[in-house]
């Protein structure tokens, strides 16, 4: 039997330490495409992407993320898919029923969650959420899984964001960090009928006591208010996989030298040039905008090995890169080459891309008899190669 309030992980020594809620919500039965649609559903239909992303996301924190002093807590999950399967904790290997993410449980978790959050005023949340979102100005609704629109209080089944980053104030936790991979596209009809609350309110706002650390709260966005967001089907999420890029090293720095670091800051450039980059994003690149509405800057994430770097490697002129024989040397030797008969079928003039451990290396293209040579050292958030002939 799944656990009421999601949860998949705990580690009571970690204290003080990071507790996460995520929430991944694909199957709405009252949405289009449900069992039981609803008249009024504003034209939102099934998601296959968030329970992916959702679940991507959960794994790599339970498995990967490190923040001494601040280590993972506890998580809970909350997921509505198709077909619902078991999540595996990566660490534990032992199996859990998932909760639903209908309202109820939701606001059940989000109190626990909270809870935990008080434990320690150096503790640090982090929010998750992925599946329909609906808003308006700095009013945004999160829909759970048994959102139907209902005409006397239509977003009854929705989690106000607003409401609820006002209300965490109150949290002892001093450091708390969003992350909504929703749609912020409007819907008058269901806002306006809602009244002054955009969805359920798991707390009132208040004055954060005296003597309490200041708050340090970040949402990140996965696009610009008023627009949507986009996935590929049955897969994580533009956003998500963005966002994991950056914690896993691309959104990291070592101002120290010796530890290489994911700040909030290098996250969101992360995010933001691999959303831009077609090599990562597509047809969608540059379709939607990441955002964020405060951005204080504090460690996110330590990396616990070197830094995979994303590298675009191309000619001055990309006219020669359907016909160079590519490759990059480390310390003297190959570690990655593209002939050109491996050149991109759908567009021969692309770069080539290839993921590199922070290091230096020297890149070559062989085109029409003559080598371009270049050295550089990779580092993130990326780097870009522009290879031509020696003056």
């Amino acid at each position: 039997m799944a656990d009421p309030a999601g949860l998949v992980h705990l580690d009571q020594a970690a204290v003080p330490g990071t507790h996460a809620l995520v929430i991944g919500v694909g199957k709405y039965p009252h949405l289009i495409g449900g069992q039981e649609q609803a008249v009024f559903t504003d034209g939102m239909r099934q998601l296959s992407s968030p329970p992916v992303s959702a679940r991507a996301f959960a794994e790599w924190m339970i498995q990967d993320y490190n923040l001494p002093g601040k280590q993972l807590a506890s998580l809970s999950l909350l997921l509505s898919e198709a077909v619902p399967q078991p999540f595996t904790n990566p660490k534990t290997e032992q199996s859990y029923d998932v909760a639903i993410a209908e309202i109820n449980p939701i606001l059940t978790a989000v109190k626990e969650w909270k809870a935990r959050g008080d434990s320690s005023p150096d503790n640090r949340l982090i929010f998750y959420f992925c599946g329909h979102g609906i808003s308006e100005s700095d009013d945004m609704a999160l829909l759970a899984a048994d959102f139907d629109g209902d005409d006397d209080n239509p977003l009854n089944q929705a989690l106000d964001l607003r409401q609820l980053m006002l209300g965490l104030e109150k949290c002892k936790a001093s450091e708390q960090v969003f992350f909504i991979d929703a749609c912020r596209s409007s819907s008058d009809t269901l806002l306006s009928k809602s009244g002054m609350y955009a969805g359920q309110v798991p707390f009132l706002p208040g004055v954060r006591p005296a003597g309490w650390p200041r708050r340090l709260w970040l949402p990140y966005f996965a696009t610009l208010a008023g627009e949507m967001s986009h996935a590929i089907p049955n897969e994580v999420s533009l956003f998500t996989g963005a966002l994991l890029r950056g914690l896993r090293g691309v959104g990291s720095d070592n101002p120290e030298d010796e530890v290489w670091w994911v700040s909030t800051s290098r996250l969101q450039e992360a995010i933001y040039h691999f959303m831009a980059q077609p090599t990562f994003a597509g047809k969608l690149a540059g379709v939607q905008v990441p955002t964020v509405r405060e951005l204080p800057v504090f460690d996110m994430h330590q990396l616990t090995s070197l830094p995979i770097v994303p590298v675009y490697v191309g000619c001055r002129e990309p006219i020669y890169n359907q016909t160079a024989d590519f490759l990059c040397r480390r310390n003297g030797m190959i570690c990655a080459e593209r002939p050109a008969a491996s050149a991109d079928f759908d567009d021969p003039q692309a770069e080539w891309t290839v993921d590199l451990v922070f290091d230096r290396y020297d890149f070559e293209a062989a085109v029409a008899g003559h080598v371009w040579f270049k050295s550089m050292d990779v580092r993130p958030t990326y780097r870009r190669v522009r290879l031509e002939p020696l003056p």
